[in-house]
């Protein structure tokens, strides 16, 4: 590739990233990994959350770390819209995803899996104990968050909550479907119902 080609791009991704919500996307290095990213929220799709599991596995089965995925979803959504209007949903939307990045690290993946599900990829975990610490900082960030409406209520004084299931493998042994599975069924299982 030439390099004007390659200073195209460059700046190509950086408007996209401005368009996006800022340059901290962009400063990640996240567009590298995630070509496509949410155009509400500015995080990855599921498609880049996928792509981001497959890589860390496979570093995985290198390094001997665990992955661990948290699978977030906003508990009783169509009630914040029927209430508050589509306008503070997508509000709420983009807080959390906002409050979920902030709690991890800048190599951790945010994707925006389904209209109010997000996932947290994590990479390079010495054990299942360090995934619960990750989630108990998700859980934290996502309580003291306020909405930026004009009433800037916190997402707990709205009445939203965020129920967080995770799982935690290795590459050789957890399939990206299997941990998104696993870490799906553990959510519902926060939520109280069977998945």
């Amino acid at each position: 590739m030439s390099r004007s080609v390659a200073s195209r791009l460059r700046v190509g991704a950086a408007a996209l990233a401005a368009a996006l919500g800022g340059g901290w996307w962009l400063a990640s290095g996240r567009w590298r990994r995630t070509w496509r990213a949410d155009s509400l929220t500015g995080v990855a799709t599921r498609d880049g959350a996928l792509r981001h599991l497959h890589a860390e596995l496979v570093r995985s089965t290198r390094t001997g770390r665990m992955v661990g995925v948290a699978f977030c979803d906003v508990d009783a959504f169509k009630q914040v819209n029927d209430q508050h209007g589509h306008l503070v949903g997508d509000l709420v939307l983009v807080t959390v995803a906002q409050c979920l990045r902030d709690a991890v690290r800048p190599s951790d993946v945010v994707a925006r899996v389904g209209g109010d599900e997000f996932v947290v990829v994590c990479g390079g975990l010495r054990s299942a104990s360090d995934m619960e610490i990750i989630t108990g900082r998700l859980h934290a960030s996502l309580t003291q968050a306020p909405v930026q409406s004009d009433t800037g209520d916190p997402l707990a004084e709205m009445g939203v909550t965020v129920s967080i299931g995770s799982a935690t493998g290795r590459g050789g042994e957890a399939s990206p479907g299997a941990l998104l599975h696993a870490a799906d069924r553990s959510m519902y299982q926060q939520k109280g119902w069977r998945p």
